[in-house]
């Protein structure tokens, strides 16, 4: 049996999403955005054993639920299509390794008409439920996304920057000679 341990000490903060048009911005009183979704997430940390890999890694995957229909030109509608990617940092986890993931644009795959990035940044201080530094990125981390999408049409362009901010709590994490995997609560908070 594998232990197991609550944690309140992740947020997905999810912020920034670029736009560059050929067309009108759109009517930002009336457009209503779904929350991005954060659907996997796995770290591994250095089990320590001689011969094991000195690697520690962050893996999530995130979509952007939604279709934002920009307006119609000539060319045919502009539009930014919902999208999904997976992330993965990797960085040398063992004890004095200058080696810090933390503050630092990470990319993640690619997904043809935009780029996503995820930054690691310093979990939540203080917070009795978790037993681990503020500063560990593969148990106590707060993650922020950002995701820069372009349209460009002959028409000209426009720039609309508009936050997004997802929210959801871990439900349960388990670890097993230095893996831990994630579960994320259905929907958002």
């Amino acid at each position: 049996m594998l232990p197991s341990r609550l944690s309140t000490g992740f947020t997905a903060l999810a912020a920034l999403l670029a736009a560059d048009s050929a067309v009108a911005a759109p009517n930002t009183t009336t457009l209503s955005l779904k929350p991005w979704e954060i659907s996997t997430l796995v770290t591994h940390s250095p089990s320590g054993y001689p011969g094991g890999a000195p690697y520690s890694t962050l893996f999530v995957s995130i979509s952007d639920p939604n279709n934002i229909f920009l307006g119609s030109t000539q060319f045919g509608d502009a539009v930014f299509a919902p999208s999904s990617v997976n992330c993965t940092v990797r960085w040398l986890g063992i004890a004095g390794a200058d080696d810090d993931p933390h503050g630092c644009a990470h990319q993640c795959s690619d997904m043809g008409h935009g780029k996503w990035t995820v930054k690691i940044l310093p979990g939540v201080a203080g917070d009795p439920a978790v037993r681990s530094s503020p500063n560990s990125a593969t148990t106590n981390f707060a993650l922020r996304f950002t995701l820069t999408e372009a349209v460009t049409l002959m028409t000209g362009t426009d720039t609309v920057t508009r936050p997004v901010l997802v929210n959801q709590t871990l439900v349960e994490t388990r670890c097993l000679s230095g893996t831990c995997s994630d579960w994320v609560r259905g929907g958002s908070s």
